[in-house]
C-alpha cells in the first residue's frame, strides 16, 4: 500500500491546527487550574467581607435595641420613684415612634429598690395593636418572682453599655419569635435592678432575607443554643405549634444535603466557608460563608451559588481563548504568506532538479539571484558534478569485479556489492530524491519559525553530504582491492560424494601454515564414515572462513586460543558441524549484523565486512542448510552449520 505523505503546505496548515488546538486547550487547563482557584478564592473573600457588611448591618440593627434600653435604664435610675411618673414616661420611649420591632419592654428593679415594702415592683408594657398595653402579672405575689429569671440574673453581672442578649423564643402572649435585651441598672455604684426590651425577629429576617437575595442565593441564622432564627420561610417553618423554636439539628433532619453545615454552625468558632455539592434550594452547588455575630453569638450563614463564584473565571477563560486564538490567526496568516513565497523558490528548483536528473536538459542548474536558493543551487550542482564523476569510476571498477568473478555465490556477492555501491550513485544521479532527503528535513524546520540560519544550515548539509560520498567512494575503492584478491576454489561448483572426516582433514592441512604463524590451535572431532553427495568445494570455503574469522576477531591479541572443529549426527539425515572457540565472544547488540555484507569490527584494520556474508550464503544457497551463532561476550563464540547428508540439486541457468 502506498504511504501517503504531507506536502509541506500541508504541514504547515496541520501545524498552525495543531498550535492553535494546544493553545486553546493551555488556555483551558491554566484557566481551569489556576486563573478559576484563585478567582474563586477572591470571591471567597469578597463574600466575607459582604459576611462583615452584613454583620454590621444586623449589629446596627441590634443597636437601635440597645440604645433603646439603655435610654430606659439611664432614665428608670435618676428619675424619682414614682409609679404614676413611670407609667405615663416610659410607654412614649418603649414605642420608639412607633416601630414595630419593638415588642416591648420593661424596668425591673431589684427587691425593695422602687418601694422598701415592696419584694416585685415592676413596670412592663408589651405592644398590642400598635400601642404599648401596660401587664402586672409579672408583680404577681404568688408568682416565682421575676428576680429569679435567667434574664434578670444575667444582669447582675454584665456591663453597663452592652446588651445580654437571651436565646430566641416565642412570646407566650403574642406567638411573635423574638429575644431580649437585658441592661443593668445602676444607683450609687450598686446594681439596683435592669432595664429589658424585647425585639421582634422580623427585623432580622427582612435583613438577612434581603441580603442573600442581594448575592444571588439567601441567608439564614441561628442563637448561641442552637435554635434557628431565620430560614427561608418557604422551606422550612421554625416555629413549633407548642411555641418554642426549630432547632439547627430538626432542621437538617428536614433538609439533609444542609444537615452537615447546620451541625457546623452550631459549633462555629472561627469564620469558615463550606462548600454543597447540591443546595436544595438554590439546585445547584454553592458555598456558604458562616460566621460567628460578636455581641449575641449567632450565627450567620451566608448560601452563594458556585456558578456566581464561577462566572467571572468562567468570562475571563472565554475572552483569553478568543483573543489569543484571534492572535494565533493572525500570526498564521503572515506565516503562510511567507512560506507561500518560500515553498514556490524551493518547487522551481525541485523542478528544475527533476528535468536535470531526467534527462530533459543536460545544462545546470539556473541558480538565479545568489540568495540562499541560488546558493543552494550552486551546491547542488557541483554535488551533481562530484557524484557524475564518481559514477563513472564505480561503473569502471563494478565492470572489473564482474569480470573477474568466478563462483557463482561470488557473482551473487557482485551482486550485492553492485547494489551497495549503486546506491549514493543512483541517489546522486536521482537529485531529486537527494533533495527529498533535505526537504524532509527543511519540512521539519518550517513547523516552526524557518530563520536565515536554518537555510544556512540546510546548504551546508548538502555540501557535507558531497565529502561523505567522496569518503565512500575512497572506501570502495578499498573494498574493491579486496574483492580482487577473493579466490574460490573452481571445484566449489561440482557435486560429488565424498568423507565429512577426510574433508575437514584437508581443511586442517590447508590451515596449517597459516596457524603455524600464529599462538592458536586447531582441534578436531569428526568422526569418520559421515558420506556426503554435496558441494566439497563450498563446505571447504565455509570451514576456511569460519576458521579465519576466529583467527582474526576471536582471540584479539591473546597469547593463546583454541578453534575447535566438531561434527554430530542428527535425525533425518542432517549433520550439525560447529567451530567454537574461546575467544572474546561476540557483544549481544552486534550478533544481529555479522553476517550482513560490509560490516567488520576491524574496519582498516585488514576486515573486509565480507568474509561471513560469503559463508551465509554458501550454507544457506549452495549446501541447503542453515547457520546459528551462539556467543557470550568474554566467554568465546559457537558457529552451528546444520545439513544435509544430500544437499539440494543446483538450477544451471542459461
Amino acid at each position: 500500500m502506498a504511504r501517503t505523505v504531507l506536502m509541506i503546505r500541508q504541514q504547515i496548515n496541520l501545524g498552525f491546527a495543531l498550535v492553535l488546538i494546544m493553545a486553546l486547550l493551555i488556555i483551558f487547563v491554566v484557566v481551569d487550574l489556576r486563573v478559576k482557584p484563585d478567582l474563586i478564592q477572591q470571591q471567597q473573600q469578597q463574600l466575607a467581607v459582604n459576611q462583615d457588611q452584613l454583620i454590621s448591618l444586623i449589629s446596627a440593627k441590634l443597636g437601635q435595641t440597645e440604645l433603646l434600653a439603655s435610654t430606659i435604664a439611664l432614665a428608670a435610675s435618676q428619675l424619682p420613684k414614682d409609679e404614676a411618673l413611670f407609667k405615663a414616661l416610659f410607654p412614649p420611649i418603649i414605642n420608639n415612634r412607633g416601630d414595630s420591632v419593638i415588642a416591648g419592654g420593661g424596668i425591673w428593679p431589684e427587691p425593695g429598690a422602687f418601694t422598701e415594702e415592696a419584694q416585685r415592683r415592676s413596670f412592663f408594657w408589651a405592644r398590642s395593636a400598635g400601642n404599648m398595653r401596660y401587664l402586672d402579672d409579672y408583680n404577681d405575689p404568688d408568682g416565682v418572682g421575676y428576680h429569679t429569671q435567667q434574664w434578670y440574673q444575667v444582669g447582675r453581672n454584665a456591663p453597663i453599655d452592652r446588651c445580654s442578649w437571651s436565646k430566641a423564643y416565642t412570646d407566650p402572649f403574642t406567638d411573635i419569635p423574638m429575644v431580649t435585651c437585658t441592661l443593668p441598672m445602676q444607683e450609687n455604684g450598686s446594681f439596683s435592678g435592669v432595664a429589658t426590651v424585647d425585639m421582634r425577629l422580623d427585623g432580622i429576617k427582612e435583613i438577612l432575607a434581603r441580603y442573600g437575595s442581594e448575592q444571588g442565593g439567601y441567608a439564614f441564622a441561628l442563637d448561641s443554643t442552637g435554635q434557628m432564627l431565620s430560614f427561608p420561610l418557604s422551606e422550612a417553618q421554625l416555629e413549633h405549634s407548642a411555641g418554642s423554636l426549630m432547632t439547627a439539628r430538626e432542621l437538617g433532619q428536614q433538609l439533609p444535603w444542609l444537615s452537615e453545615t447546620l451541625d457546623r454552625a452550631a459549633d462555629l468558632q472561627s469564620p469558615t466557608v463550606v462548600a454543597l455539592r447540591n443546595d436544595g434550594i438554590l439546585g445547584e452547588a454553592a458555598y456558604v460563608n458562616l460566621v460567628k455575630h460578636p455581641q449575641t453569638g449567632w450565627r450567620i450563614g451566608l448560601v452563594v451559588p458556585q456558578s456566581r463564584m464561577t462566572a467571572s473565571a468562567e468570562s475571563m477563560g472565554l475572552f483569553l481563548m478568543l483573543a489569543i486564538g484571534a492572535l494565533l490567526v493572525i500570526v498564521g496568516i503572515v506565516a503562510a504568506i511567507i512560506s507561500r513565497n518560500l515553498l514556490g523558490l524551493i518547487q522551481q528548483t525541485t523542478q528544475q532538479i527533476r528535468e536535470l536528473t531526467h534527462g530533459e536538459t543536460a545544462q545546470a542548474l539556473d541558480t538565479g539571484t545568489m540568495n540562499e536558493i541560488g546558493e543552494l543551487r550552486q551546491a547542488v550542482n557541483a554535488y551533481g558534478d562530484k557524484l557524475k564523476s564518481l559514477l563513472t569510476h564505480l561503473e569502471n571498477v563494478k565492470d572489473e569485479l564482474v569480470q573477474s568473478e568466478k563462483l557463482a555465490s561470488l557473482g551473487s556477492l557482485v551482486s550485492g556489492i553492485a547494489h551497495e555501491l549503486n546506491t549514493p550513485i543512483g541517489n546522486a544521479m536521482m537529485s531529486s530524491t537527494a533533495i527529498a532527503d533535505a526537504k524532509r528535513h527543511f519540512s521539519r524546520q518550517l513547523s516552526h519559525q524557518v530563520t536565515r540560519n536554518d537555510l544556512n544550515n540546510f546548504i551546508e548539509d548538502v555540501g557535507e553530504g558531497a565529502e561523505i560520498i567522496e569518503r565512500n567512494m575512497a572506501r570502495a575503492a578499498e573494498l574493491i582491492g579486496a574483492f580482487k584478491q577473493l579466490a574460490v576454489d573452481q571445484e566449489s561448483a561440482n557435486r560429488r560424494e565424498f568423507d565429512l572426516y577426510s574433508l575437514v582433514k584437508e581443511v586442517n592441512l590447508s590451515m596449517r601454515p597459516t596457524l603455524q604463524r600464529t599462538p592458536y590451535r586447531l582441534d578436531v572431532d569428526v568422526p569418520e564414515g559421515l558420506h556426503f553427495d554435496s558441494y566439497p568445494g563450498a563446505l571447504s570455503q565455509v570451514l576456511i572462513n569460519l576458521i579465519n574469522n576466529a583467527v582474526v576477531h576471536a582471540f584479539s591479541e591473546r597469547s593463546q586460543g583454541c578453534i575447535q572443529i566438531t561434527a554430530r549426527v542428527r535425525p533425518n539425515n542432517w549433520v550439525s558441524l560447529s567451530v567454537s572457540d574461546d575467544g572474546c565472544g561476540i557483544p549481544l547488540e552486534l550478533q544481529k549484523h555479522i553476517f550482513d555484507p560490509f560490516y567488520t569490527t576491524k574496519l582498516g584494520q585488514g576486515g573486509s565486512g565480507l568474509g561471513l556474508h560469503i559463508t551465509f550464503n554458501l550454507i544457506t544457497g549452495v549446501l541447503g542448510g542453515r547457520i546459528d551463532v551462539d556467543s557470550v561476550e568474554g566467554r568465546g563464540s559457537r558457529f552451528t552449520v546444520t545439513l544435509p547428508k544430500s544437499a539440494p540439486r543446483i538450477v544451471e541457468s542459461g
